[in-house]
Formats: C-alpha cells, structure tokens, sequence
C-alpha cells in the first residue's frame, strides 16, 4: 500500500558515511595550517561537523524501509522482513522542519521485550527536500487509521509533538554555537 523511499539505502550506507568522511578531511586539511583563520576555522568546523554527525548518525540507526498494508506494517531488515502488528504500535507522528521528510513510529517488539523507535522516509518524490509545515502525509494518515482500528483505545493526543526532533537539535546547537563563539572571542 505505502511503501518507504527507495534512497532510504542511500542516506542510511552512502549519504552520511560519504557526507561525514568529506567534510572530516576538508577539516584536516585545513588543521595544520600555519596561518591563524584555516587554525581557527578548522577547530570550529571540526565541532559543529561532529555535532551534525551525531545527529545523522542517530538518524542512521534508526532509519528503517518498510511497508505499510492494510494488514500490518513490514519493516526490511538484513535477514528478511519484520512484521510488526498494529496493535503493537504505540505512537506514530511526522516530524516538522525536517528534510527529508521522516515519520517516526514506536513499537513494541515481541521478540526482544522492549520498545523500539524508527524513523521512515517515505516515497514521496513531489515532496522530495521540502519542508511540511502543519500538514501529513497520506502515509502517516494511513499508518494512524490503522493502529486505531487495531487499537481503539489510540489517542492521538499520546504522541510526541512533531516539533521535539528540531527542538532537540536547536537546543543542543546553542551549546556548540557558544562554543564556537568564546573561542572566537579568545582571539
């Protein structure tokens, strides 16, 4: 019925490692330089790329390929195909001021007897690197029908606001950004 993107294998095993091993070696390039800007300008650079690789790493991990049917909802996996019941989700909702787009659902996994938050990047090539500000996904609408019909006691007012993920990421660049800028100001 809905199925994730295909460059989900793109961003997960080729985008971010290439991304992050780029800009590493633009950084020490620029480390042993003898003048004070490349000495300066590749210290900071190497912070806030370390800090905008641990956020893509935390995508990395948790970013699934999947399909959801009117059924239940297939996550692909390296030894076939996870079937996770819908009455196994807990919460589901898109994350805001995102690019690309992602929907992050949490379930409870059977089998190791615990929860589990994914991230999936839907198949939506018309929406490809824009920003949705307040609206959903067909995909995410879908996902939602289906956990309340499995789950009537589902409430949408249960889920995480769409706006935490960048909130996070804002409050945790003000400490690199404070960083960046008293080491500038030594100068």
């Amino acid at each position: 019925m809905y199925r994730s993107s295909r460059l989900t294998y793109f961003y997960k095993y080729i985008f971010v490692p290439l991304w992050g091993i780029g800009f590493l070696f633009g950084i020490i390039a620029f480390w042993s330089k003898d003048d004070q800007f490349s000495y300066d300008w590749s210290r900071s650079a190497a912070l806030m790329v370390g800090w905008i690789i641990i956020w893509l790493i935390i995508m990395m991990i948790r970013l699934r390929s999947g399909e959801a049917n009117y059924e239940n909802f297939e996550l692909d996996t390296f030894v076939g195909k996870k079937i996770v019941d819908y009455k196994d989700i807990e919460w589901i909702y898109q994350i805001g001021l995102i690019s690309p787009i992602l929907i992050s659902v949490k379930y409870y996994d059977n089998v190791i007897g615990k929860s589990r938050k994914i991230l999936i990047m839907p198949s939506t090539s018309e929406y490809f690197f824009r920003i949705i500000l307040f609206g959903e996904l067909e995909m995410t609408k879908f996902i939602r029908e289906r956990i309340i019909a499995a789950n009537p006691d589902y409430s949408k007012d249960l889920e995480p606001s769409r706006w935490l993920p960048a909130g996070l990421i804002i409050l945790t660049a003000i400490p690199v950004n404070l960083i960046i800028e008293m080491y500038f100001s030594h100068f």
